[in-house]
């Protein structure tokens, strides 16, 4: 019914609006002078979980119906709900240049309404982009295992991270990993 998306049509910066498929005018959700992006919805269409560039970036989150923004977590990129809407799952590294250099990535869930955040895949060198699967139960996410090059061997053509990533999909509550 709704699309949320990240425009400057509101000044210089990237805020996050929201506006109804079938008619209306958009709403400014945000107006902070640092860039807002990355927006998603919560399931029950309540709540708007977005990236912002603020204070060094982080994860928040806002009612659709507009009000302050809450700081969920730092550092995190591209929020993704999960299909319940009790955990967000996120990135942490990166945005430029090869998103799979060792320790460069790592994925988290937290829970939607704040807490702690828990690393995902934490044996992977670097882990991103990751995606829920319709259970809830497992998330999908790019990822380079460690390579011969954390044991102070070159870096080849072949131990490359961006060669060895791949998609992969882990259980939340065992952490088991598995290639798709």
């Amino acid at each position: 019914k709704f699309i949320a998306y990240a425009s400057d049509r509101g000044g210089e910066s990237l805020d996050i609006w929201v506006q109804s498929l079938a008619r209306g005018e958009p709403v400014r959700l945000t107006t902070h002078t640092a860039e807002d992006h990355e927006p998603a919805f919560s399931p029950d269409g309540t709540t708007v979980a977005f990236r912002s560039e603020r204070d060094g970036g982080g994860i928040y989150v806002t009612s659709v119906l507009g009000g302050p923004e809450r700081l969920l977590v730092r550092h995190g990129r591209r929020p993704r709900f999960s299909p319940k809407g009790d955990w967000l799952v996120y990135w942490t590294g990166f945005s430029t240049g090869d998103p799979t250099a060792p320790d460069s990535n790592r994925i988290f869930i937290v829970p939607a309404q704040g807490g702690e955040p828990k690393q995902l895949a934490p044996q992977f060198e670097s882990a991103l982009f990751p995606v829920w699967a319709p259970d809830g139960k497992h998330v999908l996410f790019i990822g380079a295992r460690d390579s011969d090059t954390a044991a102070g061997k070159t870096m080849t053509a072949a131990n490359r991270p961006a060669d060895r990533a791949d998609w992969w999909v882990t259980d939340i509550a065992t952490g088991a990993v598995v290639k798709t």
